[in-house]
């Protein structure tokens, strides 16, 4: 029988998890407390085909190995053999792609909670839905509406891959795309209409971030999660953050994905760009 959303007391009964979301969720997300006066609700949801659903359309093999799931308490769980975090994570998904109606209900529910403790709080407030995902959400509608149009006043950002979602973008909406290694001719495309590019390199200390990558500057990404203030028009240098399997860590480091400091490139020459809907040609 299908179920419906009353109270988030009740979904927890309905559900084996306490909570889709959260604040602080991550030590990167607890850095916008501090740095730009945030409380950001993050969601962490079963990555790629993970949960039996793809949440990661674009995804590339790099990203899925590399992937920041396998990071913090879910690698600690994974050593040990226990897979708590994960198997929430997948039902999370489960319960978003079978039941949307109850997933959003609850969402909202919990938005609007944690808006009010970060406003009692005197801290602005942002949401964060795609923390280890890379779902359309203005396609993921409840009574007719997304979740940019049930908030218009709460500012949501995320990374993705995905160069379509920047066509129509909602206005409360901010994106900075993700270097793949294979897709930098998106990439220019999106950096010439004053769009942002993620980019992770291969550097111990956050210090070690080259300023520069093919005439474009680069920020420090890691000092905060809260992209809505950057400059546009700029590659976001993020260090690349260790996984739970060194197999798959090794193979990463090795491939396209992760950027060497010392193939920066600084005086390379910017190709001539274009405009983001013909972007969509160039897609990987």
């Amino acid at each position: 029988m299908k179920k419906f959303f009353v109270t988030i007391a009740q979904a927890i009964r309905d559900y084996r998890f306490s909570y889709l979301g959260s604040v602080n969720a991550s030590p990167k997300l607890k850095k916008n407390g501090k740095v730009s006066k945030q409380h950001t609700y993050g969601l962490y949801l079963a990555p790629a085909k993970l949960s039996g659903y793809n949440t990661c359309p674009n995804s590339t093999p790099e990203c899925r190995m590399g992937c920041l799931h396998t990071t913090g308490h879910v690698g600690i769980e994974i050593h040990s053999g226990r897979n708590v975090i994960q198997n929430c994570r997948i039902e999370k998904v489960k319960l978003l792609m079978e039941n949307p109606d109850y997933f959003m209900s609850w969402l909202v529910a919990e938005i609007n909670n944690k808006r009010k403790l970060a406003v009692k709080k005197g801290f602005g407030f942002s949401v964060r839905l795609n923390c280890t995902s890379d779902i359309d959400w203005a396609n993921v509608r409840l009574d007719g509406r997304n979740i940019f149009e049930i908030f218009p006043d709460i500012t949501f950002y995320d990374y993705t891959k995905n160069v379509k979602k920047f066509i129509n973008k909602p206005d409360n909406y901010h994106l900075t795309f993700s270097y793949t290694g294979r897709n930098w001719n998106q990439c220019i495309n999106v950096l010439a209409q004053g769009y942002n590019v993620a980019m992770v390199f291969n550097v111990k200390n956050e210090t070690e971030i080259p300023a520069m990558y093919k005439g474009y500057e680069i920020i420090n990404g890691d000092i905060t999660d809260y992209r809505v203030d950057d400059a546009k028009g700029i590659i976001v240098g993020l260090k690349w953050k260790r996984i739970a399997n060194k197999e798959n860590e090794r193979k990463v480091l090795d491939s396209c994905f992760v950027v060497n400091p010392a193939m920066s490139e600084t005086n390379v020459q910017v190709e001539k760009p274009w405009n983001v809907a013909m972007a969509l040609d160039a897609l990987v």
